[in-house]
């Protein structure tokens, strides 16, 4: 495209793409995981494999506390349950059984939404004797509707009858609550006890407890056919902490006897959006695929959204364009939907209708803090592409849509400086593409940049608002002279913010470029001189930053906020440590490559501290062990408890005896060479190991100090992996300051070899 006659002549193309390219490259794109090394692979299969280890070790020392500390024949559990359509969310609870001491637990949001969802939490754990027993519980908790403000109390008294076999007891919060007997359930079915605590667990993103407590259920005999409701708890809670292939392969397991269609296609994009996080973007596409034929209908968005990512991280826009657009359900798709659709479109050579598809979004009028971030978003990449393709004139009320205080608004400034002295460029035209709402009417409002062009604002003295003296331009003509005091709106405004930000630091080589080119030599000079003090101070904190990336401070800063955190690879980081260094990786951090390391990294951290943990339980346990022997002295009473213990063979014949009175005499067979030799029976010697509570925990101990150095050498190892991801980051953006030094250096020498040809003219 050819420049128009109005545009500044001075600025020639190739400076005009240094300038667009570099400073601040703002593109339609997807930047997304990049497929992992074979070293990523066989790390993030070693601390899976960590993982499943620890959560054994769990599951065991879980089962020796059951056996041993709570033995069944006095074991009570008290769990805390609600009722139905319980209008009150729970917040304190008080538990007192006979005359012992109370017990108090205060709930989060979370658990109380778990409750709600008939999830069971067990508040209790004691041994009592045979027999009746009373039980006192209080309740605290406020109205699920917020314009009600009346706290929520209830209390009441109950009985339960301790048999032979542990009392599993709840206490449901609501009227007409009242205590439950768990008695007769199918184990691992929906109604078992510890299967709703999972799913307690789960709400509260507990994943790791979750998942230890259904291992738990499991006995040394693995032959028994689980119900489906506990094998799906089980595959969420294995996923939802990283544990990939466990996960998958249960999931495999039920896909052959479910029914439940809607449930395993949620399960299957549950596990392909795993693989696209972690960067298996083939794996993830060929998931997504095989769904494609019996996909439930309620799931088609989901299953959009996902796919779409994938084919548009290994570059198939054309692909994730048909995905989009061949349901035609562009009404009911999300607006990071539709933002990914504009931007394949753009990258599809289909550029209008993507351009009109981010200018829909862009004036979409926002509801939160995220719709505005995805509305300043659009218009920084529209009006970027719009700069890119040599038309400022619609580049400007894009970036002017953009709002003054927001994570888009340095580079948004930047750019309508930018878009002042481009070409123009024609008027756009807009391509609708057929499947999406009618345009929004933006909301009115002062709060965003493109009031900062008002004619108003640019008032007679606006380089003196970017710190310039009175000067003289020289000749040029008046409509560029108007060119440049615009431009010069938005960078004054710019050059006022964090000196560390780059967008800033890049507007602060633009006024002085602009300068440069219309005369204003001593000022281009002092601000080319302001410039590079500011790029070497930043290329100092750069190093530094690096220092302190390679002392781990700063992940270890971010580890520390939810260190007894389980939420696993359900975990997201909502805000940085104040430290430098994290100023310079805001980008990398978001991303999902440095992410899903860091949440591998906090797991580390986790399985350490649980094994820790579970070193102390287990030395406790053969405390008690050793202080508290079990009494066998009563034989008939161990064979009592055993028996009611023991669930009953059913019967799978009858017999049925009658007298025949045509029987002979019973006679004794004579001998032959065949007859069996009477059995001669003698007393077997002892078992050469017994396998009982306290050898149990020994082993337990030993496992629990082998793995110990293993799971410290894999937090090492990915310790290393995030600095490298990181100190890569900042080695990229130290190589940018330095070219921009030698721009800048490079107009200082020209702008004195200049003013001293000036000087040696006679």
């Amino acid at each position: 495209m050819r420049f128009r006659p109005i545009a500044i002549k001075w600025l020639t193309r190739p400076t005009w793409v240094l300038f667009v390219g570099l400073l601040c490259g703002t593109t339609a794109r997807a930047a997304e995981p990049p497929q992992p090394t074979a070293e990523a692979i066989a790390l993030d299969a070693a601390i899976q494999s960590l993982k499943d280890e620890t959560l054994e070790l769990n599951a065991e020392l879980q089962r020796l506390e059951d056996d041993y500390a709570y033995p069944r024949h006095s074991a009570l559990s008290v769990y805390i349950g609600s009722t139905p359509d319980n209008p009150a969310l729970l917040g304190e609870v008080m538990v007192m059984v006979d005359d012992a001491a109370p017990v108090q637990y205060t709930y989060g949001e979370n658990e109380s939404r778990g409750l709600l969802k008939n999830g069971l939490h067990r508040v209790m754990r004691a041994n009592v004797a045979k027999g009746r027993h009373r039980v006192r519980v209080e309740f605290k908790g406020k109205p699920i509707d917020a314009a009600k403000t009346v706290p929520v109390s209830e209390s009441f008294e109950a009985s339960f009858d301790k048999e032979e076999v542990e009392a599993e007891i709840e206490l449901r919060f609501g009227k007409g609550g009242k205590l439950v007997a768990h008695k007769g359930y199918k184990r691992g079915g929906k109604d078992d006890p510890r299967v709703r605590m999972a799913d307690f667990l789960n709400a509260d993103e507990r994943h790791f407890s979750a998942a230890t407590t259904l291992l738990s259920m499991k006995s040394d005999i693995e032959d028994q056919k689980w119900p489906a409701d506990y094998t799906w708890r089980l595959a969420e809670s294995y996923l939802a902490f990283g544990m990939r292939a466990r996960a998958e392969a249960l999931y495999r397991e039920l896909a052959v006897t479910t029914t439940d269609h809607q449930a395993l296609g949620r399960a299957r994009i549950r596990l392909s959006e795993f693989l696209y996080s972690r960067g298996f973007l083939a794996e993830s596409t060929d998931s997504m695929m095989r769904m494609r034929e019996k996909l439930p209908a309620p799931l088609s968005l989901q299953w959009q959204d996902l796919l779409s990512r994938t084919l548009m991280a290994q570059g198939r826009h054309g692909d994730a364009i048909e995905v989009l657009t061949e349901m035609k359900n562009g009404d009911k798709q999300s607006p990071y939907t539709r933002y990914n659709l504009a931007v394949a479109l753009i990258n599809s050579q289909r550029a209008a209708e993507g351009e009109t598809l981010l200018d829909k979004i862009g004036r979409a009028a926002p509801k939160d803090t995220e719709s505005f971030a995805l509305r300043d978003k659009a218009n920084l990449t529209l009006g970027y592409h719009f700069l890119k393709k040599e038309q400022g004139g619609t580049a400007k009320g894009v970036l002017g849509r953009v709002r003054v205080e927001g994570p888009f608004s340095n580079r948004a400034l930047l750019g309508m400086g930018w878009a002042e002295l481009a070409p123009q460029g024609e008027k756009q035209k807009k391509v609708d593409i057929g499947d999406t709402l009618p345009e929004a009417n933006p909301l009115a409002s002062l709060a965003t940049l493109g009031i900062l062009l008002n004619p108003a604002r640019v008032e007679q003295d606006v380089y003196k608002r970017a710190g310039l003296k009175s000067f003289k331009l020289e000749k040029i003509a008046k409509d560029q002279e108007s060119n440049l005091r615009r431009a010069m709106v938005p960078w004054a405004e710019l050059i006022n913010r964090d000196p560390m930000d780059p967008a800033v630091q890049e507007g602060m080589l633009a006024i002085p470029f602009a300068l440069d080119r219309v005369g204003a030599h001593i000022e281009a000079q002092q601000f080319y001189e302001k410039a590079v003090g500011l790029l070497e101070e930043s290329r100092k904190r750069i190093d530094s930053a690096g220092t302190q990336i390679k002392a781990n401070r700063m992940v270890e800063t971010i580890v520390r906020r939810d260190i007894d955190s389980e939420a696993g690879w359900n975990w997201r980081l909502r805000d940085l440590p104040d430290a430098p260094e994290t100023f310079y990786l805001q980008t990398v951090i978001g991303e999902n490559r440095y992410q899903e390391a860091l949440k591998n990294y906090r797991d580390i951290r986790f399985l350490a501290r649980n094994l820790d943990g579970l070193k102390t339980r287990a030395e406790q346990l053969d405390v008690v062990y050793t202080s508290r022997p079990v009494d066998n002295t009563n034989v008939l009473q161990q064979l009592a408890r055993a028996k009611a213990g023991r669930k009953p063979d059913k019967p799978k014949f009858k017999l049925k005896l009658k007298a025949d009175v045509q029987l002979t005499a019973p006679y004794a067979l004579p001998a032959t060479a065949d007859t069996l030799k009477p059995l001669q029976l003698r007393l077997s010697a002892a078992p050469l190991r017994f396998n009982g509570a306290r050898e149990r925990s020994g082993d337990l101990r030993t496992r629990l100090a082998s793995l110990r150095p293993k799971v410290a050498q894999a937090g090492t190892a990915q310790a290393t992996v995030l600095q490298a991801v990181a100190l890569d980051e900042l080695a990229g953006q130290k190589k940018l300051i330095e070219k921009y030094l030698i721009e800048a250096r490079f107009a200082l020498a020209r702008i004195y070899e200049d003013r001293l040809s000036e000087k040696g003219k006679p």
